[in-house]
């Protein structure tokens, strides 16, 4: 059996991922993950959580995700404008 592991710099940014045998043991560059918790090549690895690479400067963290400053409105396709730090409906082209 295996595992996938995700390998650490230092400052505990995901600098690689890859699969070994279930007896290698963990260390505090070398951290194990899972399809609830995934590891990404270029994120970073915070109290437990592995993150993404942070998609806006404004986003925050929470759990292994990255949260904009406001909630995304639930209905229509939205997208995060930086600049004015709100989200930007999408308009859909006519038919």
């Amino acid at each position: 059996m295996s595992k996938n592991m995700a390998v650490l710099d230092e400052n505990k940014n995901v600098l690689n991922i890859i699969v070994c045998e279930d007896n290698q043991q963990e260390n505090s560059f070398l951290i194990s993950y899972t399809h609830e918790n995934p590891a990404y090549i270029g994120g970073d690895y915070l109290d437990e959580y592995f993150y993404p690479p942070k998609p806006f400067v404004s986003w925050v963290r929470n759990k292994g995700n990255w949260e904009a400053p406001t909630p995304r409105p639930e209905e229509g396709l939205w997208n995060w404008n930086e600049a004015t730090l709100s989200w930007v409906e999408e308009e859909l082209p006519a038919e």
